[in-house]
This record gives C-alpha cells, sequence and structure tokens, in this order.
C-alpha cells in the first residue's frame, strides 16, 4: 500500500491536529498517523470524532493538563524507585486531572448528554481519590511537605520554630549589649550562621567565631559564643526535619507504587481521550462532518472544501465518480481551480481513511482506497537532472508498475512539459493503460484532443471550471459535463495584446479547428445553458417549497387560532347561560318567598329579567366606520354621530353628550324614531341629564303636593326598569311646595342613594339630581 500524503499535503493538516493535543506522546502519534484500510475501524475513528465534537459542544473540551503524560513515572514505579519531590507533585497534577475528568463525566450523564462510542472510556476510568487526598495530607501544590504531615514532623517543626524564636531574642539582646561595639544594627548571615558586625577594633570584646570580614577589613562578622548552642540544636533538629521528609516521601511513593497498574491503565484511556479530542477541535474549525464510506469506489463531494483554504473565501466543488465513470477529466483556464480539485479529492479521501472529519456536506460519500498516488505540480529535479516532462514521467511509470484495481490516481497537467503532440499521444496511451484496472482517477489538461478523447470514452466524463468572460475572472467551481476552453484570447485582449495579433491567433486557431472540435465546442456551450437554466429552475422549486412550508405552516397556525377561538367563545356562552339559569332560579325563588311586592320592587325585578350577562365584544368584528356616520351606541343604548377617530378612539355626539368609545362599543347604523318616555304625558317629558350616566328627566312643574308621590313612584319605577342610576327632577322655584313634595318624597324612599340641587347649567335650586341605589 502506497499514499503520497506529502503531495497532497496530509502533514500540513496533521501537524494543525497536533497543535489541539496536550502530550507529546499524542502529537507524536498523529504526526504518524498513517491511512487506515478496514472500513470497520475506519467507521469506529469517525463515529468517534463525531460523538466527541458534539460532546465538546454541549459540555466543553476535556480538562486535559498540558504534559500530563507520567509513562516514565510509571515505569520508576514498577521498579519501586522513590520519587523525587517534583515527580510526587507531576503525579498529584495528574491525580488531580483525574479528578476533573471524572467530574465531567458525571455531570454529563446528570445531563443526559449521549456519550455513545465514548462512554467506555470514561466508564473504565479508576477513582484514586483516596491517594490524591493522602498525597495532598503530605504536601501542597508547591512541593513543600506539610508540618502535620506526621506527628513526628510537627514535633520537630514546632521545636525549631521555639529555638529558632529563642536566637533571635539572644541576638537581638545582643546587639543591645554590644551596640557600641557594632558597626552596623544588623543581623548577617555567614556561612549559614547568624553572625554580628563588629568593629574590627573591638573583635576581642566579644566571644565567639569569625566567620567573615568585610574587604576594608574594618568590619569583623562573629557568630557569638551565646548562640552557638541554640544554633547548634536548631542544625540537629534540621537533620531530623530531612530525615523524617524523606520517610514521608519514601510512603508517598510506597502509595502509589501500590496504583502503578490502575495509573498506567488510565493514563492510556487519557492518551486515547487526547487524540481523540485533538482530532474533534481541529474538526471544529474546519465545520467538519462525517462522510458515508464504502468500498465500491464511489466517490461523491457534495460543497466540498480544501481544509487548508480559508474557509470564508473557499468555494466548493461538487462531483461524482462511481463504477461507470471511473475517470475525470478536468479542463479549464489556468489558476481556475483545476490542480485545486485534485489536491481537494484526494486529501479528503487521506483525512477521512485517518479517521478525521472533512469539510463538507453530510451527503458526500468516500470510497477506501488502498493506494493513493498523485503527480501534482512543477517537480523539477535539478540535483537528479531531471527535467519537468522527466519528473513527470518517472512518477507515471512507478504509477503504472504498482497499480492495481483499487487505487486512485491524480494527474495534473497530463503530457505536459513536451512536444504537445507526443505529449498527447503519450497521454492517450497512459489512459489506455490505466482503463483496464478497475480504478478511480481524476485529470487536468488543456489539450483538445483529450477532450475528443474524454467524449469517445464510455468510463470517461469531463467536467471545466467555471469561467467569467465578462471579468476574465475563475469563479472555481466545478461545472460537471462540460469542457472548457483556456480562455486564451480573451485573456490575452484584456491583458492588451494588440487587437490584430489576436485576430490573427482566433484566425489560425479556426482554420486548425476540426469539425468534431467545433462540433464540441456547440455542445459545449449549449450544456452550460442547460446547466444554468437546470440551477435557475432548481433554485425556482426550492423557493416554491419554501413558501408551500411557509403557507402550510401559516394556515395549520390559523386553524389552530380558529378552533381555541371557537373553543373559548363555546365556554364563554356556556358561561353565560349558566349564569342566567342561577339568576333565573334565584329570581324565582325569591319571588316564591314574598307575599306581595311594590311598584318599584316590580320594576326592578323586571329589569333584572330583562338583564344579559355582559356582552363580550372581543370577538365581534368591528363595522368600518368614518367621521359623520350615524352610529348606535351599544353601552348606552342610543344614536349619535362620529365627530372625530383617532385610531380606536372615537368621540360620539348624542343628545347633549360628546362622548369617546371604541369601535367594537359601536355599530353603523341610522337613527330610528323611538317614542318618547313618560312617566305622565301631559307633565312628563324625556330628557337627558347633564351627567355621563344619566339620560331621563321629569318635569314637575304645574304639580300640586298630593300629585308629586305618584309622578315620582312612576319615574323611579321606568328608571329602574330601563336600568338607570340617574333622574333630573324639575320642580322650579315658585312657592316651594311641590320641591317640599319632592324633598318629603326622596327622605321616604328606599331606593335612593343621594340626592343634591342642580349645578351651574343644570338648573340650580329649581332642579334635584337624584341618584338611585
Amino acid at each position: 500500500m502506497r499514499f503520497m500524503t506529502k503531495t497532497l499535503e496530509l502533514h500540513l493538516i496533521l501537524d494543525r491536529v497536533a497543535s489541539y493535543a496536550k502530550s507529546d506522546t499524542v502529537r507524536n502519534d498523529i504526526f504518524s498517523l498513517e491511512p487506515m484500510t478496514d472500513p470497520s475501524l475506519i467507521e469506529k475513528n469517525l463515529d468517534e470524532v463525531m460523538d466527541m465534537t458534539a460532546l465538546i459542544l454541549r459540555s466543553g473540551v476535556l480538562p486535559l493538563i498540558e504534559n500530563y503524560d507520567i509513562h516514565e513515572l510509571l515505569r520508576y514505579a514498577s521498579l519501586d524507585r522513590v520519587f523525587s519531590i517534583q515527580e510526587l507533585l507531576n503525579v498529584r497534577l495528574f491525580l488531580s486531572m483525574e479528578r476533573d475528568i471524572i467530574k465531567y463525566y458525571v455531570e454529563t450523564e446528570k445531563n443526559r448528554i449521549p456519550l455513545n462510542t465514548l462512554k467506555h472510556y470514561f466508564a473504565d476510568i479508576h477513582s484514586h481519590a483516596r491517594l490524591l487526598e493522602y498525597i495532598q495530607s503530605k504536601m501542597d501544590e508547591d512541593g513543600q511537605i506539610l508540618d502535620d504531615a506526621t506527628p513526628e514532623l510537627l514535633r520537630i517543626r514546632k521545636e525549631m520554630s521555639k529555638l529558632e524564636k529563642s536566637l533571635q531574642d539572644r541576638l537581638h539582646k545582643l546587639m543591645l549589649d554590644y551596640a557600641s561595639y557594632l558597626n552596623e544594627n544588623v543581623i548577617v548571615i555567614r556561612n549559614d550562621r547568624f553572625c554580628i558586625p563588629v568593629k574590627e577594633t573591638f573583635k576581642n570584646k566579644i566571644k565567639g567565631v569569625i566567620h567573615d570580614m568585610s574587604q576594608t577589613k574594618q568590619t569583623i562578622y562573629i557568630e557569638p559564643e551565646a548562640t552557638r548552642q541554640i544554633t547548634a540544636e536548631i542544625e540537629s533538629l534540621h537533620v531530623l526535619e530531612e530525615q523524617e521528609i524523606q520517610k514521608i516521601i519514601a510512603m508517598m511513593s510506597e502509595a502509589v507504587h501500590e496504583s502503578q497498574a490502575s495509573l498506567k491503565d488510565n493514563l492510556d484511556l487519557f492518551l486515547t481521550l487526547d487524540f481523540i479530542s485533538a482530532k474533534a477541535r481541529y474538526a471544529s474549525t474546519i465545520s467538519g462532518i462525517k462522510p458515508s464510506i464504502n468500498m465500491e469506489g464511489r466517490i461523491a463531494l457534495v460543497k466540498a472544501k480544501h481544509p487548508l483554504l480559508d474557509p470564508k473565501i473557499a468555494v466548493p466543488i461538487q462531483l461524482e465518480l462511481d463504477s461507470e465513470i471511473r475517470t475525470l477529466l478536468i479542463t479549464g483556464p489556468n489558476t481556475g481551480g483545476k490542480t485545486v480539485a485534485l489536491k481537494t479529492v484526494g486529501l479528503l479521501t487521506l483525512m477521512t481513511q485517518c479517521g478525521l472529519l472533512i469539510p463538507a456536506s453530510e451527503a458526500s460519500n468516500i470510497a477506501i482506497f488502498n493506494q493513493i498516488f498523485a503527480d501534482i505540480g512543477d517537480e523539477q529535479s535539478i540535483s537528479q537532472s531531471l527535467s519537468t516532462f522527466s519528473s513527470h514521467l518517472t512518477k507515471i511509470i512507478d504509477m503504472i508498475s504498482n497499480v492495481d484495481s483499487n487505487t486512485l490516481i491524480l494527474l495534473d497537467e497530463l503530457g505536459s512539459g513536451t512536444d504537445p503532440n507526443e505529449g498527447v499521444s503519450l497521454a492517450i496511451a497512459i489512459l489506455n493503460h490505466f482503463k483496464k484496472f478497475d480504478i478511480r482517477m481524476m485529470v487536468t489538461t488543456h489539450y483538445s484532443e483529450l477532450k475528443s478523447y474524454a467524449y469517445e470514452e464510455p468510463h470517461m466524463t469531463t467536467a471545466s471550471v467555471a469561467f467569467d468572460k465578462k471579468t476574465l475572472k475563475p469563479l472555481y467551481y466545478l461545472q460537471m459535463g462540460t469542457t472548457g476552453s483556456s480562455h486564451a484570447f480573451l485573456i490575452a485582449r484584456r491583458l492588451g495584446l494588440s487587437e490584430s495579433v489576436v485576430k490573427d491567433a482566433e484566425t489560425i486557431y479556426q482554420g486548425r479547428q476540426t469539425d468534431l472540435a467545433k462540433t464540441m465546442e456547440k455542445l459545449n456551450d449549449e450544456m452550460l445553458y442547460l446547466e444554468r437554466q437546470k440551477e435557475k429552475l432548481a433554485f425556482e422549486i426550492k423557493e416554491l417549497r419554501r413558501e408551500k412550508t411557509e403557507y402550510q405552516t401559516l394556515k395549520d397556525k390559523l386553524i389552530k387560532e380558529q378552533d381555541a377561538v371557537i373553543e373559548t367563545l363555546k365556554s364563554k356562552e356556556e358561561a353565560k347561560w349558566n349564569q342566567l339559569k342561577d339568576e333565573a332560579r334565584r329570581l324565582i325563588a325569591d319571588l316564591q318567598n314574598r307575599k306581595e311586592l311594590s311598584n318599584p320592587e316590580i320594576a326592578s325585578l323586571k329589569f333584572q329579567l330583562n338583564q344579559g350577562v355582559e356582552t363580550d365584544h372581543e370577538y365581534r368584528k368591528s363595522d368600518e366606520l368614518n367621521v359623520g356616520d350615524q352610529v348606535f351606541i351599544i353601552p348606552y343604548q342610543q344614536y349619535g354621530t362620529i365627530k372625530s377617530m383617532k385610531q380606536d378612539d372615537i368621540r360620539v355626539v348624542f343628545g347633549k353628550f360628546d362622548l369617546s368609545f371604541k369601535s367594537t362599543d359601536l355599530r353603523k347604523d341610522a337613527m330610528k324614531e323611538t317614542p318618547q318616555k313618560t312617566v305622565r304625558p301631559e307633565k312628563i317629558q324625556t330628557g337627558s341629564t347633564p351627567e355621563k350616566k344619566a339620560n331621563f328627566e321629569v318635569d314637575l312643574r304645574g304639580f300640586r303636593y298630593e300629585e308629586v308621590k305618584e309622578a315620582m313612584d312612576q319615574a323611579i319605577d321606568s328608571a329602574l326598569l330601563s336600568g338607570l342610576s340617574v333622574i333630573r327632577v324639575i320642580h322650579g322655584f315658585g312657592t316651594g311646595v311641590v320641591r317640599k313634595a319632592v324633598y318629603d318624597y326622596l327622605r321616604n324612599s328606599p331606593y335612593i342613594k343621594s340626592s343634591r340641587f342642580g349645578q351651574e347649567g343644570e338648573g340650580l335650586n329649581g332642579v334635584t339630581i337624584i341618584t338611585l341605589k
């Protein structure tokens, strides 16, 4: 098996993947990745990377730390070697990372995030919580052994602390005692001993050991005899402390030795998860997906991009090869994207076989090959005295010698670099040789003869890189089933070549162009036109489907809302009906309990029976109203004229009133003649009170005292029956007899809530305004 990974730049992809690894071991494993050929193994690797990508998206990256690989320490553990402090610190960090990964797994399970193919990796992790707790009880995160690591160490350090304090106190006392002998009032350390700086002339005044002197020899550094005993005791304790620390280190090392096997298992699991995580994190940067894979040689790339190009500007390509169409011939101008298409197919195939996700649509399908050969670019060899043509031919000879029936071959500019006629002949002969094998092949060329050859071969198809003839710029995507021109004349004219030279070249070209070539060019133009029409039709179909989906969604929403409105109305009407039935039953029960009713009580009962429940205008469709329209005011049961309108605030004039209403309170209707409501035809007339709720008045002018009571009874009965709450009683000024009769009636009536004289504009003291209960 041979895979030309360098030519297709797989190593650049692996460099990017390795940058996300946390361990040198994993980085080296990534650098040494080789394409796999076992489809089940490839499928397993791709599934793991897909699951890891989804996991990182929902739970974040794994809590792996840099350089967590302790395989060397675990190897030492198998030899029962005592670790150093730094090595124990590395073990402690590893155990802390292990704890965080287990916590990460527990949170994932708690949130019911599916792990799928990764679950067994997490489930197999051993917990070393006790070992971590044991090490933390002996040593802090900086590698310092804790005072209470053992009772003996605690005793030693307490004793040392006491002695050091005693030493400092003694030194300070000596400095006070010998202040006149000192050059400086400081304590210095010389040869790990505490000394005081004594003037040279007084060195014999202080008993002790000389450890040093200044460069000028004016200062002698003396360790006083009075402190030497304490210093010796401290040094002795330091020795004991170090011996105790070594015991503690040995104890921690022994604890690690006992867990060596399970720690190694965890390390292997973490390296595997790190390996998968690096692939997944790289996949996220290129929007990688898992393609379908097959062993039948079917290549179907949909919206595929070269992963080394900027994804924001890279143009996706689409192509397909299978058992019927085994070879694709790509034509078109230079820098149009032919070579990128070859590299994209080869590199995405290699990535898939390495278990890496690819930047393409999930509808893509990748064939698994035993070998991938590629001859791309100019690799002229000066050291081997090989020309461009020789370099290409050397590679092709190697391909011919090693080709088998499950090979992908990518050839850039086949037959170029030599005489065109000879190059074309060699190219056709090479293609004839390769077609004996069941291989998949992609070839780029500028030769018209190869285009003709491709039309004649049933197992071949053509594609061209799109080119804008107006701007003379390549569009970089592939047009399947077409052959593209090199557009040399258009480019030459655009770059400023003399028009006469260009026209002469076109004439020469037309004379040399065969009838077959002319027919092919015409067919190619027609195919391009049909392709554009096909794309236009596909876009229109897509838009129609989108609109159909939107309309169906809107229809479903409206039907749902309609059903909800009907159900709401039904519930409300049933509630109203039940309310009316309950009210009727209450009135019937009330009547059965009474022997006699007064006229006002009868009027009140009639009013209650005539009442419905409160009208709900929420779902009533409003009439189309305009200024000047005659309307019926539903709450007041009156007719009026629209004076002004501001959105849903409509001012209506009726009688003496000018009030605001909502559109649901109004019904467009012409005013009808209504009979006047009177208590006494010859005396009482219908009118309107100045207050908003009143629209009824009683005129008692000319009445006698004894006639007032009957007139007032009738007026109150009518008001209660009509649901009115205010009556305007006109009694005039006169002698005051009628007014006295009205107020005598009001004092004795149980239906009066309040009364007052009229205000300015209402008739002053000649009118009484009555509010009913």
